[in-house]
Protein backbone atom coordinates (compact mmCIF):
# COMPACT_ATOMS: atom_id res chain seq x y z
CA UNK A 1 0.00 0.00 0.00
CA UNK A 2 2.77 2.69 0.75
CA UNK A 3 4.30 1.74 -2.49
CA UNK A 4 1.36 2.49 -4.12
CA UNK A 5 0.39 5.53 -2.46
CA UNK A 6 3.82 6.75 -3.26
CA UNK A 7 3.82 5.60 -7.18
CA UNK A 8 -0.02 6.52 -7.60
CA UNK A 9 0.80 10.47 -8.07
CA UNK A 10 3.40 9.50 -11.09
CA UNK A 11 0.72 7.24 -12.98
CA UNK A 12 -0.65 10.46 -15.06
CA UNK A 13 2.67 10.90 -16.13
CA UNK A 14 3.58 7.37 -17.38
CA UNK A 15 2.70 6.09 -20.95
CA UNK A 16 1.44 2.70 -21.71
CA UNK A 17 4.75 1.40 -22.49
CA UNK A 18 5.70 1.56 -18.77
CA UNK A 19 3.30 -1.22 -18.55
CA UNK A 20 5.22 -3.65 -21.05
CA UNK A 21 7.96 -3.08 -19.71
CA UNK A 22 7.10 -3.73 -15.89
CA UNK A 23 5.76 -7.25 -17.23
CA UNK A 24 9.03 -7.97 -19.49
CA UNK A 25 11.68 -6.67 -16.69
CA UNK A 26 11.06 -9.85 -14.81
CA UNK A 27 11.34 -12.54 -17.48
CA UNK A 28 14.39 -11.09 -19.23
CA UNK A 29 16.13 -10.70 -15.58
CA UNK A 30 15.17 -13.71 -14.06
CA UNK A 31 17.81 -16.08 -14.17
CA UNK A 32 19.31 -13.25 -11.78
CA UNK A 33 16.16 -12.67 -9.07
CA UNK A 34 14.94 -15.22 -7.15
CA UNK A 35 11.69 -16.12 -7.60
CA UNK A 36 9.97 -14.63 -4.68
CA UNK A 37 11.06 -11.20 -5.97
CA UNK A 38 9.91 -11.78 -9.52
CA UNK A 39 6.56 -12.61 -8.29
CA UNK A 40 6.57 -9.22 -6.30
CA UNK A 41 7.70 -7.55 -9.34
CA UNK A 42 4.58 -8.97 -11.04
CA UNK A 43 2.18 -7.73 -8.56
CA UNK A 44 3.13 -4.50 -8.66
CA UNK A 45 3.40 -4.58 -12.19
CA UNK A 46 -0.18 -5.50 -12.42
CA UNK A 47 -1.09 -2.88 -10.08
CA UNK A 48 0.70 -0.12 -12.14
CA UNK A 49 -0.76 -1.13 -15.49
CA UNK A 50 -4.27 -1.54 -14.27
CA UNK A 51 -4.17 1.58 -12.74
CA UNK A 52 -2.76 3.08 -16.57
CA UNK A 53 -5.65 1.55 -18.16
CA UNK A 54 -7.71 3.03 -15.50
CA UNK A 55 -6.00 6.36 -16.04
CA UNK A 56 -8.23 9.49 -16.96
CA UNK A 57 -11.52 7.59 -17.43
CA UNK A 58 -14.55 9.06 -16.35
CA UNK A 59 -16.74 7.97 -13.77
CA UNK A 60 -19.88 5.83 -15.48
CA UNK A 61 -22.39 7.48 -12.99
CA UNK A 62 -23.55 11.30 -12.68
CA UNK A 63 -21.57 13.15 -9.92
CA UNK A 64 -24.95 12.84 -7.57
CA UNK A 65 -25.28 9.23 -7.36
CA UNK A 66 -26.76 7.42 -4.77
CA UNK A 67 -25.56 3.96 -3.89
CA UNK A 68 -26.22 0.75 -2.01
CA UNK A 69 -23.88 -2.22 -1.01
CA UNK A 70 -24.36 -5.39 -3.57
CA UNK A 71 -21.85 -7.62 -2.82
CA UNK A 72 -18.85 -8.25 -0.61
CA UNK A 73 -15.28 -8.71 -2.51
CA UNK A 74 -15.10 -11.96 -4.08
CA UNK A 75 -18.69 -12.18 -3.88
CA UNK A 76 -21.29 -11.71 -6.87
CA UNK A 77 -22.94 -9.15 -8.87
CA UNK A 78 -27.39 -10.46 -8.57
CA UNK A 79 -28.70 -6.65 -10.48
CA UNK A 80 -26.95 -5.42 -13.90
CA UNK A 81 -25.89 -2.02 -13.71
CA UNK A 82 -23.46 0.57 -12.94
CA UNK A 83 -21.26 -0.45 -9.84
CA UNK A 84 -18.30 1.26 -8.53
CA UNK A 85 -15.86 -1.08 -6.43
CA UNK A 86 -14.01 -0.51 -3.66
CA UNK A 87 -13.78 1.38 -0.19
CA UNK A 88 -13.92 4.78 1.88
CA UNK A 89 -12.70 7.40 -0.58
CA UNK A 90 -11.11 5.14 -3.40
CA UNK A 91 -13.36 3.55 -5.89
CA UNK A 92 -13.56 2.07 -9.49
CA UNK A 93 -16.38 2.18 -11.57
CA UNK A 94 -18.22 0.34 -14.27
CA UNK A 95 -20.95 -1.16 -15.99
CA UNK A 96 -21.51 -4.86 -15.03
CA UNK A 97 -23.83 -7.86 -16.29
CA UNK A 98 -25.78 -9.57 -13.67
CA UNK A 99 -23.45 -12.12 -11.97
CA UNK A 100 -20.30 -10.61 -12.65
CA UNK A 101 -17.83 -10.28 -10.27
CA UNK A 102 -16.95 -8.29 -7.23
CA UNK A 103 -13.26 -7.66 -8.13
CA UNK A 104 -10.60 -6.19 -9.52
CA UNK A 105 -10.51 -8.43 -12.51
CA UNK A 106 -14.27 -7.38 -13.32
CA UNK A 107 -13.14 -3.23 -12.89
CA UNK A 108 -9.91 -3.23 -14.61
CA UNK A 109 -7.94 -1.72 -11.57
CA UNK A 110 -7.56 -2.36 -7.85
CA UNK A 111 -8.42 1.12 -6.00
CA UNK A 112 -6.78 0.44 -2.88
CA UNK A 113 -4.58 -2.86 -2.97
CA UNK A 114 -4.14 -5.04 0.71
CA UNK A 115 -8.23 -3.24 2.11
CA UNK A 116 -11.23 -5.27 1.96
CA UNK A 117 -13.29 -3.73 -0.13
CA UNK A 118 -17.27 -4.06 -1.56
CA UNK A 119 -19.23 -3.08 -4.56
CA UNK A 120 -21.83 -0.63 -3.88
CA UNK A 121 -24.80 -0.78 -6.94
CA UNK A 122 -26.58 2.85 -8.14
CA UNK A 123 -29.87 3.34 -7.16
CA UNK A 124 -32.65 4.22 -9.28
CA UNK A 125 -33.30 7.81 -9.76
CA UNK A 126 -37.20 7.10 -8.20
CA UNK A 127 -35.25 5.75 -4.79
CA UNK A 128 -33.17 8.61 -4.20
CA UNK A 129 -35.79 10.66 -2.41
CA UNK A 130 -35.98 7.71 0.33
CA UNK A 131 -32.62 6.28 2.07
CA UNK A 132 -31.96 3.40 4.66
CA UNK A 133 -29.46 3.84 7.32
CA UNK A 134 -29.42 0.71 9.64
CA UNK A 135 -33.16 0.55 10.47
CA UNK A 136 -33.50 4.02 10.37
CA UNK A 137 -35.37 6.14 7.28
CA UNK A 138 -34.64 9.13 5.83
CA UNK A 139 -36.46 11.51 4.02
CA UNK A 140 -34.62 14.60 1.32
CA UNK A 141 -36.28 17.55 2.65
CA UNK A 142 -34.02 20.18 0.88
CA UNK A 143 -31.01 21.52 -0.86
CA UNK A 144 -28.92 23.62 0.16
CA UNK A 145 -30.45 27.46 0.65
CA UNK A 146 -34.51 25.78 0.63
CA UNK A 147 -36.59 25.22 4.01
CA UNK A 148 -36.62 21.50 5.17
CA UNK A 149 -39.88 20.52 7.26
CA UNK A 150 -38.91 18.15 9.46
CA UNK A 151 -41.32 16.69 12.00
CA UNK A 152 -38.87 14.41 13.84
CA UNK A 153 -36.81 17.45 14.77
CA UNK A 154 -33.54 14.95 13.09
CA UNK A 155 -32.06 16.61 10.37
CA UNK A 156 -28.63 16.05 8.28
CA UNK A 157 -26.94 18.64 6.37
CA UNK A 158 -24.14 17.36 3.63
CA UNK A 159 -23.34 15.42 0.74
CA UNK A 160 -21.79 12.09 -0.11
CA UNK A 161 -20.37 10.51 2.71
CA UNK A 162 -19.56 13.64 4.87
CA UNK A 163 -22.84 15.21 6.81
CA UNK A 164 -23.28 17.38 9.91
CA UNK A 165 -26.74 16.26 12.18
CA UNK A 166 -28.96 18.72 13.85
CA UNK A 167 -31.02 16.63 16.87
CA UNK A 168 -33.50 19.01 18.21
CA UNK A 169 -36.48 17.15 18.91
CA UNK A 170 -39.43 16.27 17.21
CA UNK A 171 -41.54 19.57 16.21
CA UNK A 172 -38.64 22.13 17.11
CA UNK A 173 -36.91 21.70 13.22
CA UNK A 174 -40.42 21.60 11.51
CA UNK A 175 -39.15 24.27 9.33
CA UNK A 176 -35.07 24.09 9.61
CA UNK A 177 -33.25 26.02 7.22
CA UNK A 178 -30.56 24.02 5.32
CA UNK A 179 -27.96 26.30 5.81
CA UNK A 180 -24.23 26.10 6.96
CA UNK A 181 -25.75 28.68 9.68
CA UNK A 182 -27.42 25.40 10.93
CA UNK A 183 -24.95 22.96 11.35
CA UNK A 184 -21.04 22.68 12.38
CA UNK A 185 -19.82 21.52 9.19
CA UNK A 186 -18.92 22.48 5.93
CA UNK A 187 -15.96 21.33 4.27
CA UNK A 188 -17.45 21.40 1.06
CA UNK A 189 -17.31 24.91 0.21
CA UNK A 190 -17.63 24.13 -3.25
CA UNK A 191 -20.57 21.30 -3.12
CA UNK A 192 -24.10 21.48 -3.42
CA UNK A 193 -25.59 20.32 -0.34
CA UNK A 194 -28.68 18.74 0.88
CA UNK A 195 -30.96 18.22 3.54
CA UNK A 196 -32.59 14.58 5.06
CA UNK A 197 -35.09 14.03 7.69
CA UNK A 198 -35.00 11.35 9.69
CA UNK A 199 -38.69 9.02 9.46
CA UNK A 200 -38.78 6.72 12.67
CA UNK A 201 -41.80 4.19 12.10
CA UNK A 202 -41.62 2.19 14.90
CA UNK A 203 -39.41 2.09 18.31
CA UNK A 204 -35.79 0.81 17.80
CA UNK A 205 -34.88 -2.68 19.20
CA UNK A 206 -31.56 -2.87 21.01
CA UNK A 207 -29.08 -5.61 21.33
CA UNK A 208 -26.62 -5.99 24.40
CA UNK A 209 -22.77 -4.93 22.76
CA UNK A 210 -19.37 -4.98 24.93
CA UNK A 211 -16.28 -3.86 24.66
CA UNK A 212 -12.79 -5.87 25.10
CA UNK A 213 -9.44 -3.64 25.35
CA UNK A 214 -5.63 -4.16 26.07
CA UNK A 215 -4.69 -0.51 28.24
CA UNK A 216 -1.02 0.24 29.57
CA UNK A 217 -1.39 3.39 31.48
CA UNK A 218 -4.57 4.51 29.69
CA UNK A 219 -4.07 8.54 29.61
CA UNK A 220 -8.18 9.77 31.00
CA UNK A 221 -9.84 6.14 31.95
CA UNK A 222 -12.51 7.86 33.64
CA UNK A 223 -13.19 9.58 30.78
CA UNK A 224 -13.26 6.58 28.28
CA UNK A 225 -15.16 4.96 30.49
CA UNK A 226 -18.28 7.30 31.32
CA UNK A 227 -18.09 7.67 27.16
CA UNK A 228 -18.64 4.43 26.31
CA UNK A 229 -20.86 3.66 29.51
CA UNK A 230 -23.14 6.25 29.60
CA UNK A 231 -22.97 8.01 26.24
CA UNK A 232 -22.72 4.99 23.76
CA UNK A 233 -24.48 2.77 25.98
CA UNK A 234 -22.09 -0.28 25.88
CA UNK A 235 -23.71 -2.97 28.36
CA UNK A 236 -19.85 -4.25 29.68
CA UNK A 237 -15.80 -3.80 29.23
CA UNK A 238 -13.34 -6.21 29.88
CA UNK A 239 -10.46 -4.90 30.66
CA UNK A 240 -6.56 -6.57 30.34
CA UNK A 241 -4.54 -3.99 32.19
CA UNK A 242 -0.73 -4.14 31.56
CA UNK A 243 2.23 -2.03 33.55
CA UNK A 244 -0.46 0.47 35.27
CA UNK A 245 1.12 1.35 38.83
CA UNK A 246 -1.77 3.23 39.58
CA UNK A 247 -4.37 1.59 38.38
CA UNK A 248 -5.59 0.92 42.03
CA UNK A 249 -5.91 4.44 42.27
CA UNK A 250 -7.61 4.49 39.36
CA UNK A 251 -10.31 2.17 39.79
CA UNK A 252 -11.35 3.19 43.71
CA UNK A 253 -12.28 6.91 41.60
CA UNK A 254 -14.72 5.51 39.65
CA UNK A 255 -18.24 5.82 40.43
CA UNK A 256 -19.73 2.22 41.63
CA UNK A 257 -22.17 1.96 38.65
CA UNK A 258 -19.27 1.66 36.43
CA UNK A 259 -17.40 -0.61 38.37
CA UNK A 260 -20.38 -3.27 38.21
CA UNK A 261 -19.65 -2.75 34.54
CA UNK A 262 -16.33 -3.76 34.15
CA UNK A 263 -14.35 -7.01 33.74
CA UNK A 264 -10.80 -6.38 34.89
CA UNK A 265 -8.17 -8.34 34.01
CA UNK A 266 -4.42 -8.20 35.67
CA UNK A 267 -2.19 -9.57 33.06
CA UNK A 268 1.49 -10.81 33.11
CA UNK A 269 3.21 -9.65 29.77
CA UNK A 270 6.41 -11.65 30.00
CA UNK A 271 7.03 -14.70 32.68
CA UNK A 272 8.34 -13.82 35.76
CA UNK A 273 8.24 -10.15 35.61
CA UNK A 274 4.69 -9.52 36.47
CA UNK A 275 3.51 -6.47 34.52
CA UNK A 276 6.26 -5.06 33.58
CA UNK A 277 5.99 -3.88 29.63
CA UNK A 278 8.10 -5.99 27.61
CA UNK A 279 11.74 -4.47 26.09
CA UNK A 280 10.15 -5.02 22.16
CA UNK A 281 6.55 -4.27 22.44
CA UNK A 282 5.92 -4.67 18.49
CA UNK A 283 6.01 -8.75 18.18
CA UNK A 284 3.88 -9.61 21.51
CA UNK A 285 1.26 -6.95 21.62
CA UNK A 286 -0.61 -8.69 19.12
CA UNK A 287 -0.64 -12.12 20.60
CA UNK A 288 -2.25 -10.38 23.82
CA UNK A 289 -4.80 -8.21 22.12
CA UNK A 290 -5.59 -11.86 20.52
CA UNK A 291 -5.96 -13.78 23.57
CA UNK A 292 -7.91 -10.62 25.63
CA UNK A 293 -10.37 -10.98 22.53
CA UNK A 294 -11.28 -14.77 22.51
CA UNK A 295 -11.54 -14.55 26.52
CA UNK A 296 -14.02 -11.65 26.30
CA UNK A 297 -15.92 -13.76 23.42
CA UNK A 298 -15.68 -16.56 25.75
CA UNK A 299 -17.62 -14.32 28.70
CA UNK A 300 -20.13 -12.79 26.35
CA UNK A 301 -21.75 -16.15 25.68
CA UNK A 302 -22.01 -16.96 29.36
CA UNK A 303 -23.77 -13.72 29.75
CA UNK A 304 -26.14 -13.46 26.66
CA UNK A 305 -24.31 -10.28 25.02
CA UNK A 306 -25.09 -10.24 21.08
CA UNK A 307 -22.00 -8.34 19.76
CA UNK A 308 -18.67 -7.56 20.87
CA UNK A 309 -15.56 -5.62 19.68
CA UNK A 310 -12.32 -4.80 20.33
CA UNK A 311 -10.39 -1.50 20.60
CA UNK A 312 -7.71 0.79 22.33
CA UNK A 313 -7.80 3.13 25.58
CA UNK A 314 -7.41 6.01 22.81
CA UNK A 315 -9.83 5.52 20.48
CA UNK A 316 -13.82 6.22 20.37
CA UNK A 317 -16.89 4.68 18.97
CA UNK A 318 -18.51 7.73 17.17
CA UNK A 319 -22.17 7.92 15.86
CA UNK A 320 -22.61 10.80 13.76
CA UNK A 321 -26.34 10.36 14.69
CA UNK A 322 -25.85 9.87 18.15
CA UNK A 323 -27.67 6.48 18.22
CA UNK A 324 -26.96 4.13 20.84
CA UNK A 325 -24.44 0.86 19.73
CA UNK A 326 -27.03 -1.91 20.73
CA UNK A 327 -29.58 0.20 18.18
CA UNK A 328 -26.86 0.17 15.43
CA UNK A 329 -26.14 -3.43 15.65
CA UNK A 330 -29.44 -4.49 16.12
CA UNK A 331 -30.53 -3.28 13.07
CA UNK A 332 -27.46 -5.57 11.22
CA UNK A 333 -29.16 -8.54 8.51
CA UNK A 334 -28.64 -11.80 10.41
CA UNK A 335 -26.44 -13.27 7.25
CA UNK A 336 -23.69 -11.24 8.55
CA UNK A 337 -21.78 -12.07 11.57
CA UNK A 338 -19.28 -9.71 11.78
CA UNK A 339 -19.41 -5.66 10.91
CA UNK A 340 -16.10 -3.51 9.91
CA UNK A 341 -15.98 -0.38 11.47
CA UNK A 342 -13.97 2.30 9.66
CA UNK A 343 -11.41 4.47 11.27
CA UNK A 344 -10.42 8.13 11.41
CA UNK A 345 -7.58 10.06 13.19
CA UNK A 346 -8.39 12.88 15.52
CA UNK A 347 -6.14 16.12 14.51
CA UNK A 348 -5.21 17.90 17.98
CA UNK A 349 -5.40 22.24 17.83
CA UNK A 350 -2.18 22.33 19.86
CA UNK A 351 0.84 20.90 21.75
CA UNK A 352 -0.49 21.86 24.92
CA UNK A 353 -3.71 19.54 24.88
CA UNK A 354 -3.98 17.34 27.75
CA UNK A 355 -7.52 16.10 27.84
CA UNK A 356 -6.91 14.38 23.79
CA UNK A 357 -11.13 13.66 24.24
CA UNK A 358 -12.61 16.32 25.00
CA UNK A 359 -10.52 18.97 23.77
CA UNK A 360 -9.98 17.96 19.96
CA UNK A 361 -13.20 18.73 17.49
CA UNK A 362 -11.92 17.55 14.22
CA UNK A 363 -10.38 14.32 12.92
CA UNK A 364 -8.57 13.80 9.49
CA UNK A 365 -10.91 10.99 7.62
CA UNK A 366 -8.12 10.93 4.56
CA UNK A 367 -7.21 7.38 4.60
CA UNK A 368 -4.07 8.36 2.27
CA UNK A 369 -2.58 10.72 5.22
CA UNK A 370 -3.11 8.73 7.72
CA UNK A 371 -0.16 8.14 10.45
CA UNK A 372 -1.71 4.85 11.91
CA UNK A 373 -3.30 2.02 10.68
CA UNK A 374 -6.28 2.70 8.01
CA UNK A 375 -8.43 -0.64 7.91
CA UNK A 376 -10.56 -0.06 11.04
CA UNK A 377 -12.02 -2.53 13.32
CA UNK A 378 -14.57 -5.13 13.40
CA UNK A 379 -17.33 -5.82 15.42
CA UNK A 380 -18.48 -9.77 16.09
CA UNK A 381 -21.38 -11.48 16.66
CA UNK A 382 -21.37 -13.73 19.34
CA UNK A 383 -23.43 -16.25 18.69
CA UNK A 384 -20.55 -16.95 15.03
CA UNK A 385 -19.18 -20.28 16.11
CA UNK A 386 -16.74 -20.42 14.06
CA UNK A 387 -15.06 -16.97 14.59
CA UNK A 388 -11.51 -16.60 15.81
CA UNK A 389 -9.76 -13.16 16.08
CA UNK A 390 -7.29 -13.17 13.64
CA UNK A 391 -5.43 -10.24 15.17
CA UNK A 392 -7.09 -6.94 16.50
CA UNK A 393 -8.53 -5.56 13.85
CA UNK A 394 -10.65 -8.61 12.52
CA UNK A 395 -12.37 -12.16 12.73
CA UNK A 396 -11.88 -15.22 11.01
CA UNK A 397 -13.46 -18.68 10.55
CA UNK A 398 -11.31 -21.68 11.67
CA UNK A 399 -10.11 -22.43 7.81
CA UNK A 400 -8.47 -18.60 8.15
CA UNK A 401 -11.41 -17.58 5.83
CA UNK A 402 -13.56 -14.07 5.93
CA UNK A 403 -16.25 -14.33 7.61
CA UNK A 404 -19.87 -13.10 6.23
CA UNK A 405 -19.19 -9.42 7.03
CA UNK A 406 -21.11 -6.22 6.33
CA UNK A 407 -18.64 -2.62 5.82
CA UNK A 408 -20.24 0.32 7.67
CA UNK A 409 -18.88 2.56 5.72
CA UNK A 410 -21.38 1.22 2.46
CA UNK A 411 -24.56 2.51 4.22
CA UNK A 412 -26.11 5.29 1.62
CA UNK A 413 -24.52 8.43 4.40
CA UNK A 414 -21.57 6.74 4.80
CA UNK A 415 -20.83 5.06 8.00
CA UNK A 416 -23.53 5.15 11.02
CA UNK A 417 -20.52 4.07 13.61
CA UNK A 418 -16.44 5.06 13.27
CA UNK A 419 -13.33 4.43 15.56
CA UNK A 420 -12.26 7.88 16.26
CA UNK A 421 -8.30 7.10 16.75
CA UNK A 422 -6.53 9.60 19.72
CA UNK A 423 -3.30 8.41 18.52
CA UNK A 424 0.21 9.44 20.30
CA UNK A 425 -1.97 12.14 22.74
CA UNK A 426 -0.87 13.52 24.61
CA UNK A 427 2.54 14.65 23.66
CA UNK A 428 3.93 13.54 27.08
CA UNK A 429 2.50 9.99 26.41
CA UNK A 430 4.05 9.95 22.54
CA UNK A 431 7.27 10.89 23.89
CA UNK A 432 7.44 8.52 26.86
CA UNK A 433 5.88 5.66 24.34
CA UNK A 434 8.72 6.02 21.30
CA UNK A 435 10.98 6.48 24.39
CA UNK A 436 10.44 2.59 25.37
CA UNK A 437 10.05 1.53 21.75
CA UNK A 438 13.74 3.31 21.01
CA UNK A 439 15.82 0.08 21.40
CA UNK A 440 13.59 -1.11 18.38
CA UNK A 441 16.43 -2.88 16.14
CA UNK A 442 16.66 -1.14 12.67
CA UNK A 443 15.51 -3.87 11.05
CA UNK A 444 12.15 -4.16 12.57
CA UNK A 445 11.85 -0.26 12.27
CA UNK A 446 12.47 -0.77 8.74
CA UNK A 447 9.76 -3.25 8.39
CA UNK A 448 7.12 -0.56 10.30
CA UNK A 449 4.42 0.41 7.45
CA UNK A 450 3.93 4.14 8.88
CA UNK A 451 6.63 6.90 8.74
CA UNK A 452 5.60 8.87 11.41
CA UNK A 453 6.11 5.47 13.77
CA UNK A 454 9.80 5.30 11.93
CA UNK A 455 10.63 8.46 11.99
CA UNK A 456 9.62 8.55 15.89
CA UNK A 457 11.40 5.75 16.97
CA UNK A 458 14.64 6.47 15.15
CA UNK A 459 14.16 10.09 16.49
CA UNK A 460 13.79 9.09 20.43
CA UNK A 461 15.98 6.26 19.77
CA UNK A 462 18.85 8.78 19.18
CA UNK A 463 17.85 10.64 21.89
CA UNK A 464 17.55 7.65 23.93
CA UNK A 465 21.15 6.36 23.11
CA UNK A 466 22.99 9.83 23.52
CA UNK A 467 21.03 10.37 27.15
CA UNK A 468 22.36 6.69 27.78
CA UNK A 469 25.82 6.99 26.89
CA UNK A 470 26.26 10.28 29.26
CA UNK A 471 25.06 8.12 32.10
CA UNK A 472 27.38 5.50 31.45
CA UNK A 473 30.70 7.79 30.77
CA UNK A 474 29.91 9.70 34.21
CA UNK A 475 29.85 12.65 32.32
CA UNK A 476 27.03 15.69 31.71
CA UNK A 477 27.05 17.05 28.16
CA UNK A 478 24.43 19.34 26.05
CA UNK A 479 21.25 17.64 24.98
CA UNK A 480 21.34 16.70 20.68
CA UNK A 481 19.61 19.65 18.61
CA UNK A 482 16.85 17.29 17.89
CA UNK A 483 16.37 15.85 21.10
CA UNK A 484 15.05 19.37 22.90
CA UNK A 485 12.02 20.04 23.93
CA UNK A 486 11.16 22.93 21.35
CA UNK A 487 12.54 20.59 18.53
CA UNK A 488 10.56 17.09 19.71
CA UNK A 489 7.31 19.40 20.26
CA UNK A 490 7.67 21.04 16.75
CA UNK A 491 8.14 17.19 15.18
CA UNK A 492 4.59 15.85 16.60
CA UNK A 493 2.88 18.95 16.18
CA UNK A 494 3.61 18.59 12.64
CA UNK A 495 2.27 15.00 12.78
CA UNK A 496 -0.54 15.55 14.93
CA UNK A 497 -1.92 18.96 15.01
CA UNK A 498 -3.95 21.29 12.71
CA UNK A 499 -0.66 22.56 11.66
CA UNK A 500 0.05 19.37 9.93
CA UNK A 501 1.14 20.92 6.23
CA UNK A 502 -0.83 18.19 4.29
CA UNK A 503 -4.27 18.13 5.32
CA UNK A 504 -6.59 20.27 3.34
CA UNK A 505 -10.46 21.23 4.44
CA UNK A 506 -12.14 18.53 2.32
CA UNK A 507 -10.04 16.13 4.53
CA UNK A 508 -11.36 17.23 8.25
CA UNK A 509 -14.35 16.56 10.08
CA UNK A 510 -16.42 17.63 12.93
CA UNK A 511 -16.23 15.52 15.90
CA UNK A 512 -19.65 16.36 17.17
CA UNK A 513 -20.02 15.28 20.64
CA UNK A 514 -21.66 17.02 24.00
CA UNK A 515 -18.75 16.57 26.71
CA UNK A 516 -20.16 19.27 28.75
CA UNK A 517 -23.48 16.98 28.88
CA UNK A 518 -21.53 13.91 29.25
CA UNK A 519 -18.33 15.32 31.88
CA UNK A 520 -21.27 16.78 33.78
Amino acid sequence: LPVYIVASPLLARTSRRTALWCFQWPRVHGSTFAAALMIRVFSFCFTLSAALRHRGAPDVAGKDAAWHTCANEGGMIETAGIVRFGWADSWAQASLQTGASCSSLAFGVDPLPGVRKVCQCELASGDRSIRSELGLQWRRCGAEGETCNCPSGAVRFGHGDRWAVAQLGPGKASKLACTTDNFDEDSFTRVQKECWCEVRDEPAKIVRTAVVMLSRRPPDMGTWLKYHLDYVQVEHIFMQMEDTPDFNNTWKELPEAHRKKVTVWQASTSEGEGSKRPVDDYTALQERQVAAMRNAKDECLKRGIDWLLHIDDDELLYMPVHRPLGELLAAVAPQYDQAFIPNVEATYPSPSIENCFSETAQANTNIHKFVSYVNGKAAIRVAAEDAYPAGPHLWRNGLGLELNSLHLDSESFGTPLMIVHYESCPFARWKSKFWELGNTSPEKVASIPFPFYRESITRMGRCRHHVEALQASGTTGKQLPQCTEAALTNFWSRWKTTDNPVLLPEDMMQIDIPWSRILA
